[in-house]
């Protein structure tokens, strides 16, 4: 007996998966435009689809192929939320920019660590403190 899908769910319910999702998401990926103001999502899939959401996961850990066509739609959306972040304006959005950078690329402000904000004192230069 081979090992399908709808024999790992004797018992239960059948599932609902389709090899023919993976194909669909190049179609849901045209609908979700900036046009018509729709950002790539896995839950608008699982809509677009007619199916729960929880679904769309427990398939992808059973099919790689349908793992990357979810997978497609996060890097669309990521592409997305960076142009739109970065250009989405006549100016930069400097907001976006900065947390791009620290999450994607681990940049990070520098901070004080030393005197938790308060000011340093005048150095001293061969035992006069600067300023007298």
């Amino acid at each position: 007996m081979s090992d399908t899908t709808a024999e790992k769910n004797l018992g239960g319910r059948p599932t609902e998966y389709r090899p023919e999702y993976c194909d669909k998401v190049d179609k849901y990926l045209e609908t979700a435009t900036k046009d018509n103001m729709h950002l790539p999502k896995i839950v608008s899939f699982a809509i677009y689809l007619g199916v729960a959401k929880s679904s769309l996961y427990v398939w992808a850990k059973d099919h790689p192929k349908f793992s990357d066509a979810l997978a497609k739609i996060m890097e669309f959306q990521e592409e997305r939320l960076e142009d739109d972040g970065i250009y989405g304006g006549n100016q930069v959005n400097a907001t976006i920019v900065k947390l791009l950078l620290q999450n994607n690329h681990g940049m990070r402000e520098k901070q004080d660590m030393t005197t938790d904000g308060k000011q340093l004192p005048a150095p001293i230069l061969g035992g006069i403190t600067k300023g007298e």
